[in-house]
């Protein structure tokens, strides 16, 4: 028993040395101390096989406490200096919501992590498995290092080390995945933390609120950004990654029994005010809305509130918001809406002799959110950052995927859609950008291939052959860098220019307009651009409700955003 005492007299010291504050100067000195007794622990483990024969259940969780302690994300005495006591944030670190602390318990987890779980691991192999499952804390440390993108896992072999060994404790007390999702994590951990920050608009069952009180979620005269509302924000690091896995893990009929767990942590994840969490929180939110049922989230109201929370981040714009923060948040903001619209659709009606079901993408709620998305999304933002190409970029990738995914019925935006991208294409400096001009000429394609029954004939026609036309000139004038995403840019663009111009050369040929004689006058001035409107390899057929083309290259089937979408059967003209 020897070696059992030793193990647990370096596990004391170890626990001791996690509860005192160093100063910056013994900074360094203790962490290399938390390390050097960790790794004493796991040489102790790995000498003597029988160290554990007839070891009490309370020297094993003694030990696998500490061991599981000292890899937390969760910020201790060892990770501060006297310096931050009273300056959680400094001015250059409040948006991102990155604390000298937070980043000193990173450090620590990625320092001692790959000696401290193999430690467990090989604790729960000499010891009863029991022993160590029955502490919760523990169980929980192991399944926030289950996801190898968290900052604090260092490898993917302690990932897999880390899941391995929580999947057995799981085991060897008899938990489900449910029991331990619903029960551990959702009640009894997140619940607790989460409960002085719970945003207003829903109740205490996780349903929408009919008289919104802002004062409800806290306590009286308690700050609204401090460690006592948000202990999961500025102390307890681990909560925001178990919210994730919990939603991960969780199945459709999980989410459908027990969604108003969910609900108060993901809202106010969504709605804080630091970008390292707003953004964490709006990936969550996607994927709950992925899983949530179409009909709850009608029944219960909740598809307002959510809209509510997530819309505000799409005016996180430059100059309030920098542009790196603006551009993390915009992505997952628009993703999050778009799935809340694609979840408007609800279930086939059964009674009643009409054909016409409400699953379909006429659902009027619907296009409603994906109206506002573009109205209030895409054009303000536009108007807000277009000297801004990142930003510009982003919202031209979106603009396709709303589009696409709101189909004819995005023809009413036509008139802002069209002298946006116009502008961005004849832009003579757009060149210098060329990820972003890839990316607005793509978007001209999507707009083509769903609002294609409006441009023959009109304003639009006209000022897309102009777009397109001074894009080219302007590429031809331009010398290219490579980017990271292409080789060869010029070429890239003048490619995407050619795809642009075939779609609408089948557009007007479904009309009986030539595209060649409207454009003769322009190569006849400008011969260059005889190679951008070139004899159309198109093989144009009309169908009921769109174009269908027919390219040389490449083949629709391997580029099916490219082709003239055909999805609204029997709703041509709306």
């Amino acid at each position: 028993m020897a070696g059992l005492q030793a193990l647990r007299d370096a596990t004391a010291k170890l626990d001791q040395l996690l509860s005192q504050k160093p100063g910056r100067a013994a900074q360094t000195k203790s962490a290399n101390e938390v390390q050097k007794l960790t790794k004493t622990i796991l040489t102790g483990l790995q000498q003597d096989d029988r160290v554990f024969d007839g070891a009490t259940e309370d020297a094993v969780q003694q030990i696998s406490g500490v061991l599981a302690k000292v890899i937390a994300p969760v910020l201790m005495d060892v990770d501060q200096d006297d310096s931050e006591e009273n300056d959680d944030y400094d001015d250059d670190e409040e948006a991102s919501g990155t604390t000298k602390a937070f980043r000193n318990v990173i450090q620590r987890c990625l320092t001692v992590s790959p000696t401290a779980v193999p430690a467990l691991a090989l604790l729960a192999k000499k010891a009863p498995p029991k022993f160590i499952g029955g502490n919760e804390d523990i169980i929980l440390t192991l399944a926030a290092f289950t996801e190898l993108f968290q900052p604090w896992v260092p490898s993917t072999e302690i990932c897999e080390q880390a899941t391995q060994l929580l999947l057995d404790l799981l085991a060897a007390n008899n938990t489900t995945r449910e029991q331990f999702i619903v029960d551990t994590i959702l009640q009894r951990y997140l619940r607790k933390l989460f409960s002085k920050s719970k945003p207003a608009s829903i109740t205490a069952s996780g349903r929408k609120a009919e008289y919104v009180d802002p004062a409800a979620g806290r306590g009286e005269g308690i700050p609204d950004d401090s460690n006592e509302t948000k202990p999961w924000k500025f102390s307890d690091f681990r909560a925001i990654a178990l919210a994730r896995w919990a939603v991960t893990q969780a199945d459709d009929n999980l989410i459908s029994k027990h969604w108003p767990l969910f609900i108060p942590v993901l809202l106010t994840l969504a709605d804080d005010s630091t970008t390292r969490v707003r953004y964490q929180g709006l990936k969550i939110l996607t994927i709950f809305l992925q899983k949530f049922p179409n009909k709850t989230l009608h029944d219960t109201g909740l598809s307002k509130v959510f809209e509510d929370a997530v819309f505000p981040t799409l005016s996180f714009l430059p100059s309030l918001t920098s542009e790196a923060d603006s551009i993390q948040l915009l992505v997952p903001a628009f993703e999050a809406l778009r799935c809340l619209a694609s979840k408007q659709l609800l279930p086939p009606t059964t009674s009643g002799t009409s054909s016409t079901t409400e699953n379909t993408p006429t659902n009027s709620q619907q296009i409603k959110l994906l109206d506002k998305l573009l109205r209030e999304g895409i054009f303000s933002a536009y108007l807000h950052s277009k000297d801004h190409i990142r930003i510009v970029q982003v919202l031209c990738e979106q603009i396709i995927s709303i589009l696409n995914q709101m189909g004819i019925y995005a023809v009413k935006h036509l008139k802002d859609l069209i002298p946006i991208l116009s502008s961005i294409l004849s832009d003579p400096f757009a060149p210098a950008a060329p990820e972003t001009l890839l990316s607005a000429i793509k978007a001209l394609q999507a707009v083509l291939t769903n609002c294609w029954p409006r441009i023959p004939e009109s304003p639009w026609q006209d000022e897309i052959i102009q777009a397109a036309m001074l894009c080219w000139l302007n590429a031809n004038e331009h010398t290219f860098p490579p980017t990271k995403n292409s080789p060869s840019p010029k070429a890239a663009i003048k490619q995407e220019l050619r795809t642009t111009v075939k779609y609408l050369d089948a557009i007007l040929m479904a009309e009986n307009i030539h595209l060649s004689e409207l454009v003769k006058p322009l190569i006849a001035k400008e011969p260059s651009l005889s190679e951008l409107f070139a004899p159309s390899t198109l093989q144009v057929t009309t169908k009921k409700s769109g174009v269908s083309t027919t390219k040389q290259t490449p083949e629709p089937e391997q580029n099916p955003d490219l082709r003239p979408r055909t999805q609204q059967a029997g709703h041509d003209n709306p």
